[in-house]
């Protein structure tokens, strides 16, 4: 695959459909191409949830919901994926503060310093330290000591799988597509974690925290909740629009966010895909449709029927014929 990659600072508007290197926050707002754009995130919100808590969330909207801080399950999420992409990447957004760093100067010690211009021997080593510190965390996301050592623990047995290494370890990492959709005349986006030489069109990292003992089933749970296969379907639209080839090979490596920290290398089947593709161009046709009407409606525009999971039916129907349930 032959790449033409530009680098995009913030605050400049692509030139028109192409692969771009970019910040992840330029990325996600609105001046970053020539019209209204939408990447996966806001795709799978209009498509598996509604076009509602797609709008209330959608940057190019002035009374959408105010951003949440970051919770540490975020967090933890974005410092694995910096780590395993590298240790620039993980160094330009997160710090943590080393378990043998000096203490900052007291009170006492800093009306000292103002007084004297000069550090006490006792506080030299602590002010040095983190006037360095300060200054490097500006920007950046400050790690707890305990995410840290989860982080690694997540790193370690990730490089000891060498599927998930088939599946993530390229020179091509955090790429964005832009293309310009023909239907509805959106403008497109897809940062897949990294574009693989080694086989695979697209691999992207994700973190799960299991409520069971299955992780297999956990992953699959976690995949499907959160639409990671409509995520490598984008970034096969992009491929074929910017680099204009075919694509369909795509691994998703599930790392799991607690003990045993396990990691799970994964292959989204090909009809899955497709439905994917299904799916991302319902979500495209509902956003347009808000955009052009102003109507976003939500999960409950239509009444919902409730019935028993049919598990739970055959069971009481079971129960009733053998005299263990009323029989009405």
């Amino acid at each position: 695959m032959s790449l033409t990659i530009t680098d995009i600072p913030d605050g400049q508007t692509v030139p028109g459909p192409g692969a771009y290197r970019m910040s992840m926050d330029w990325y996600h707002s609105q001046g970053v191409c020539p019209g209204p754009s939408v990447s996966s995130t806001g795709i799978r919100k209009a498509a598996l949830e509604s076009p509602h808590a797609f709008w209330k969330a959608f940057d190019g909207n002035p009374n959408r919901y105010p951003k949440k801080d970051h919770t540490d399950s975020l967090i933890l999420g974005k410092a694995a994926h910096s780590l395993v992409l590298g240790d620039e990447v993980f160094d330009e957004n997160f710090i943590y503060i080393p378990k043998d760093a000096p203490r900052r100067p007291t009170a006492t010690q800093i009306k000292a310093f103002e007084k004297n211009g000069f550090w006490s021997e006792a506080a030299e080593e602590g002010a040095e330290f983190w006037e360095a510190f300060d200054a490097k965390a500006a920007g950046r996301l400050l790690l707890k000591e305990e995410l840290v050592e989860r982080i690694f623990f997540m790193a370690e047995n990730l490089n000891a799988n060498p599927l998930a290494i088939e599946i993530l370890k390229s020179d091509l990492v955090e790429v964005s597509l832009v293309w310009q959709d023909e239907i509805t005349g959106l403008w497109l986006k897809s940062r897949v974690d990294c574009i693989p030489t080694n086989g695979y069109d697209f691999g992207d990292l994700k973190t799960f925290a299991p409520k069971g003992k299955n992780l297999r089933l956990a992953a699959q749970r976690s995949i499907t909740d959160f639409g990671y296969p409509l995520q490598m379907a984008m970034g096969l639209m992009g491929a074929e629009h910017v680099f204009h080839t075919t694509a369909e090979k795509c691994g998703l490596v599930m790392c799991q966010t607690s003990e045993p920290y396990d990691v799970i290398p994964t292959i989204v089947e090909t009809d899955t895909l497709y439905w994917s593709r299904v799916l991302i161009r319902d979500g495209l046709n509902k956003i347009k449709h808000g955009l052009d009407t102003g109507d976003w409606p939500g999960a409950g525009a239509e009444i919902l029927t409730y019935e028993f999971p049919p598990s739970m039916t055959e069971r009481l129907s079971e129960m009733q014929a053998n005299g263990e349930m009323p029989n009405l």
